[in-house]
């Protein structure tokens, strides 16, 4: 649980330091998921777009794209090692978003991106996808 829980951080840092990210989510998720973006618009006005929230019916996992590439996925097939990715393991991403929603508020009320270790110090290490992906397995 500690690997998942530092990849959904790992995803949850991405968002909040990527201008203008999409998040790809299942129709369930679509209202959370625009309170969210709303939120983090209001904590980062620094931001010039906020994050774009697009859902289909069928999806069953999340996606988080900047300028239509990949930069992390909850659930769904395994994406290239640039991909911060967090496998569900049974098809369904709902624990992993609500901790996913939970990590994002958590890191705007600390002041993320813009404190400093505000995030804890796996937020100012490089980022090791394989050595992750290897404890998820």
């Amino acid at each position: 649980m500690a690997a998942t829980r530092a990849s959904l951080s790992e995803a949850a840092r991405r968002l909040l330091r990527t201008d203008g990210c999409t998040l790809e989510i299942p129709l369930e998720y679509a209202e959370q998921a625009n309170t969210l973006a709303l939120h983090i618009s209001d904590s980062l006005p620094a931001l010039i777009r906020e994050p774009e929230v697009v859902s289909e019916a069928g999806w069953n996992y999340l996606c988080i794209r900047c300028d239509g590439q990949l930069i992390a996925r909850i659930g769904g097939p395994e994406p290239p090692i640039a991909v911060c990715w967090i496998p569900t393991g049974r098809g369904d991403c709902s624990d992993s978003w609500h901790i996913f929603q939970q990590l994002v508020h958590d890191l705007l009320e600390a002041g993320y991106p813009g404190c400093i270790d505000c995030a804890g110090p796996a937020a100012t290490e490089p980022w090791d996808e394989s050595a992750r992906r290897s404890e998820l397995r």
